[in-house]
């Protein structure tokens, strides 16, 4: 995955500095694609954790996805965090350490252009957590409020909501019709890989979780930003659609839910 991201970043540099953009501007604008061509890996893989194969599908999707142009990472992060929280792939509760974390990193988040889709998810995740297998503590509550908050504060004194629905662009329509269709064709299994911090196994209700949240997050960022929540959300749509090919397309065996 690093040679992945490693290559992009070449790539990008390369084409933004023989287009004449500043030096500094061209790192950027690099970093940033190869930041999202690893959260698409990272993603798919919190969303189908047995079977690394669907993640590089979903990496060589977000690299078509990200041909159209890219935007600021943050709100892809925090779906990431988002979903970790959900699905419960580290293995343990959200500890205070984590809800001093999440508020502090919305903020981050709301910092930038709609990075605040990456606050709301952080916090619904939170919430979403106490009602799941083994629920997160009440704590998770004030944890989700103040995320909420932070998300809001910083999002209005920055001016970083950006809720102009754009129509424009092919590509954003065919990338969230694709995603909606793909959704379906996901399949359940009881997961085997275990979590991060524990000998537990993913649990397959969070993991349905997981897999909802990251659905919904992209449609709301559909329904806000209409065809800019393709570059926006490129991990989350990349992820969704290429679990859904490697099951599909791609022959392999693999453990079906009862």
């Amino acid at each position: 995955m690093f040679g992945c991201c490693a290559l992009a970043f070449a790539a990008v540099l390369a084409v933004q500095v023989m287009d004449g953009r500043e030096p500094a501007a061209a790192v950027a604008i690099a970093v940033n694609a190869a930041v999202m061509l690893f959260l698409a890996w990272a993603i798919a893989r919190e969303i189908d954790p047995d079977f690394p194969r669907s993640a590089f599908v979903a990496v060589a999707v977000a690299a078509l996805i990200l041909l159209g142009g890219s935007e600021a990472a943050g709100a892809s992060v925090g779906v990431l965090m988002a979903l970790r929280i959900a699905g419960r792939s580290t293995g343990r509760q959200p500890s205070l350490l984590d809800l001093v974390a999440t508020p502090i990193l919305a903020a981050a988040f709301a910092w930038l252009p709609k990075g605040w889709i990456g606050g709301v998810a952080m916090a619904a995740a939170l919430v979403w957590d106490t009602l799941l297998p083994q629920p997160g503590p009440r704590r998770n509550y004030i944890g989700a409020a103040l995320t909420l908050a932070v998300t809001v504060v910083v999002t209005a004194f920055r001016g970083t909501l950006d809720a102009g629905f754009a129509t424009n662009g092919w590509l954003g329509w065919v990338v969230g019709a694709s995603a909606l269709a793909a959704f379906p064709a996901i399949k359940h299994y009881i997961p085997r890989s275990r979590c991060d911090r524990s000998r537990q196994t993913i649990d397959p209700d969070r993991l349905k979780a997981a897999r909802l949240l990251a659905l919904g997050t992209g449609l709301v960022a559909l329904g806000v930003f209409g065809t800019k929540a393709a570059p926006l959300l490129a991990g989350v749509w990349a992820a969704l659609i290429g679990v859904a090919f490697s099951d599909r397309l791609i022959p392999s065996a693999r453990l079906q839910s009862p």
